[in-house]
């Protein structure tokens, strides 16, 4: 079976911050990536596979049309530039991995990193809500959205795109006596 791609190569340029001196060679296996692990969830297995046979197939229904222009494809090049950046700085080679420089360029420092990834990841959840909502408002005309099959293998679309950390305390548990020291129970 081929991959079906939602995006082809000249949208991505045309449409990102892509360098055209990236080999798509390098690119491809990251798109196939972030549709597996971003873009299904957000879909659903069902429905993810519907979209797909239909790109393959090359007859994509108007509404599945819309799905992908407006929502999807926006949400993948926002993926892209998540996922990318450690794709694109290393190299896989025979010996181990290479880091890849440029005579031209200066490395980012850690904390630029961190700023740039927080910031790149916050865009493309915002990117895949849009899916997300669109398919909730839309829900009548995705029935395999609102009402997938049931098997052991379905992913069930997300309630939301955003993902969001949870304090516990300093052991894992919520209000932990030794967070609070002012309420720790002395018994003698």
């Amino acid at each position: 079976m081929s991959i079906a791609l939602f995006v082809s190569e000249e949208y991505l340029l045309e449409n990102s911050v892509i360098n055209e001196n990236v080999a798509y060679t390098q690119i491809r296996p990251t798109l196939v990536k972030v549709q597996d692990m971003h873009i299904q969830p957000a879909l659903g297995s069902a429905l993810y596979k519907e979209v797909q046979a239909q790109v393959v197939s090359g007859s994509v229904t108007a509404l599945n049309t819309t799905l992908l222009e407006d929502y999807i494809q926006p949400a993948i090049v926002q993926w892209m530039y998540f996922e990318l950046p450690m794709v694109l700085s290393f190299k896989y080679m025979n010996k181990g991995m290479d880091r890849r420089t440029s005579t031209e360029s200066n490395p980012m420092s850690v904390d630029e990193v961190f700023q740039l990834m927080d910031k790149v990841k916050n865009d493309a959840e915002w990117y895949t809500e849009r899916i997300t909502r669109y398919l909730q408002e839309n829900h009548a005309s995705y029935p395999l959205f609102d009402n997938p099959p049931t098997a052991i293998d379905t992913i069930y679309p997300n309630g939301s795109s955003y993902e969001t950390g949870m304090a516990l305390g300093r052991r894992g548990r919520f209000r932990d006596p030794i967070d609070f020291p002012e309420k720790r129970f002395y018994p003698f």
